[in-house]
């Protein structure tokens, strides 16, 4: 689990990987057992006849050296063997098999069944039970007590050659006596076997239930990481000192970053902020999810719905936290919008009202000041007002338009168009407009961007953001509205931007909502309208100012739109 949970499946062996594991760990058991067994047994041999001045060079002596270098040699061989991928159980057959031999050469050359080290055979006997379970240790106790038997009589009739030296002489003994060493040892042999037998037995029973817990131990882990690696949440462990222990797939994806390189390093370095939230909080308390904003490495800003909780071992003390998160950018804009749309609906709904309740005023007092103007007996200066009076009246009544066409929009009527040309015709237009002579009106389009949609609705669009564009541009300092067509990855964008003195960033975030305006004149409508029709072809639009030197210059507005409408 050191790089992901993916890895922790990795340490148990399957179902089907049977019981090689813990062969492997007997046999290299039973060669340390041997190995350090000959090593006392035979080398305290060598110093007690070093001590007791016998001469080592005798046939004997040198046969006692043989066994004892053949041992060893023996086990390297079984060591690289096995290092090598041979076969434990077959290995462990062979080496038993070879001990088998050893030690009847060893009981030959020591005095056959008055040696000291029969007991060598049932120490192969137990060997054979924890490698073989049951039916090895019977079948080396038997092979055991054969060859037992076998090198007793073959040394005492003197079949079996001695060697020069040799100081105990398997012919050296009465039969009773013979009989009597056979007896013993064969005793020791059957008691040593049943204990083996019953040894194996249990070693048998141990391996076969260690295996099946481990095959579940193996199948739990793997479903366990199957499960966390399925998570759309980012999952993220750490220790008590706010390191990263592990970390799954989903988390990765959502914070952009790699999970070898995320491991051991402080949670703060992908998630800021949490190592003090962590810190405030008791040992084993939890929090629900609560809104956190993070920058990933690519510069995109998220923001995510972290829940913190008690990491646990399995003794229940709590050795870090566990962070589960969500990404909910997406969620909380479409959360955003959903309330600037309920927000702008109760709006609309009122300004209906109020307009439909207007009018009529309007159209009284403006037919009354008509007939007023009629009477000779005006004179200029009643004139003028009476002008100003119908020119207000105008303009109340374009807002009451702008507010009827906002809260009532007209159906759509789609057509196929080309967004080029419609573009064109509405920049021609304001550049006719005698109010902004000092303007420059540029368009940047391709021959033809078709799409199906309005051409109306999409032409007060354009008017809307073209001319106000214009008037920030004859307002402020700058001289040039550029006005872009493109067609972009299946839709059909629209970019309006000028030089003018900009919107300041406060402002930016508002620009869209009704009735708010940065111009000392206006209705605060026409961004509403425009934003309205967008949404209303399922297209989106943006508004940026950007900075140079701290101070606001120039506003970009950006109209994506789809080329087909469902």
């Amino acid at each position: 689990m050191a790089q992901t949970f993916a890895h922790s499946a990795a340490n148990l062996p399957r179902a089907d990987a049977g019981r090689a594991p813990d062969i492997h760990r007997r046999v290299v058991y039973l060669m340390l057992f041997r190995l350090v067994l000959i090593s006392l047994v035979l080398g305290m041999t060598l110093v007690l006849a070093v001590l007791s001045d016998i001469d080592l060079l005798t046939p004997a002596s040198l046969a006692l050296f043989a066994i004892i270098g053949g041992t060893y040699l023996l086990t390297i061989v079984y060591a690289v063997s096995l290092r090598r991928g041979a076969d434990p159980i077959r290995l462990a057959d062979i080496q038993v098999g070879m001990d088998l031999v050893i030690t009847s050469l060893l009981i030959h050359f020591t005095g056959g069944a008055q040696s000291a080290y029969t007991f060598f055979f049932p120490l192969s006997i137990i060997g054979a039970a924890t490698v073989r379970f049951r039916a090895g240790a019977v079948v080396v106790a038997l092979t055991s007590f054969g060859l037992f038997v076998a090198i007793s009589f073959l040394g005492w009739w003197q079949i079996l050659p001695s060697l020069a030296g040799q100081r105990v002489l398997p012919y050296n003994l009465t039969g009773v006596e013979l009989g009597r060493a056979l007896a013993l040892n064969s005793a020791a042999f059957a008691g040593v076997a049943v204990l083996a037998y019953n040894l194996g037995t249990q070693v048998q029973r141990t391996a076969a239930s260690l295996q099946v817990e481990r095959t579940a131990a193996a199948d739990l882990i793997a479903l366990h990481d199957d499960i966390v690696r399925s998570l759309s949440s980012g999952l993220v462990t750490v220790d008590e000192r706010g390191n990263i222990l592990t970390i799954n797939a989903a988390a990765c994806d959502i914070l952009g970053i790699a999970a070898p390189a995320s491991v051991g390093v402080p949670v703060d370095k992908l998630l800021p902020g949490v190592s003090a939230n962590m810190r405030d909080m008791a040992p084993r308390a939890s929090r629900s999810r609560e809104d956190l904003t993070i920058k990933r490495p690519d510069g995109a800003e998220l923001m995510l719905g972290l829940g913190i909780s008690p990491l646990r071992n399995n003794e229940d003390e709590v050795i870090g936290r566990i962070l589960n998160f969500q990404d909910l950018t997406e969620l909380r804009v479409m959360e955003a919008q959903v309330r600037n749309a309920e927000r702008l609906a109760t709006i609309g709904t009122l300004a209906a009202g109020v307009a439909h309740e207007i009018r009529n005023p309007l159209a009284s007092i403006s037919g009354s000041i008509e007939l007023l103007r009629q009477n000779p007996d005006v004179d200029d200066d009643e004139r003028t007002l009476m002008s100003i009076i119908n020119r207000e009246i105008d303009r109340l009544n374009r807002l009451i338009n702008d507010l009827l066409d906002y809260t009532n929009p007209r159906p759509r009527k789609l057509v196929e168009l080309d967004l080029t040309t419609l573009a064109a015709e509405t920049v021609h237009v304001v550049q006719q407009d005698r109010d902004f002579d000092m303007v420059t009106v540029e368009l940047v389009a391709p021959d033809e961007v078709k799409l199906v949609a309005d051409p109306e609705k999409l032409r007060q669009v354009i008017w809307n953001l073209v001319r106000n564009a214009s008037e920030a541009v004859r307002d402020g300092d700058g001289t040039t509205v550029s006005v872009r067509v493109e067609a972009d990855d299946g839709a059909a964008r629209i970019v309006v931007q000028d030089d003018g003195r900009g919107i300041a960033a406060q402002d930016v975030a508002r620009l869209f909502d009704p009735f708010f305006t940065t111009k000392a004149s206006g209705s605060g409508l026409g961004l509403a309208t425009c934003l309205s029709i967008v949404h209303e072809h399922g297209g989106t639009i943006t508004a940026t100012s950007h900075t140079i030197d701290d101070s606001v210059e120039g506003t970009r507005f950006d109209v994506r739109l789809p080329r087909e409408q469902v």
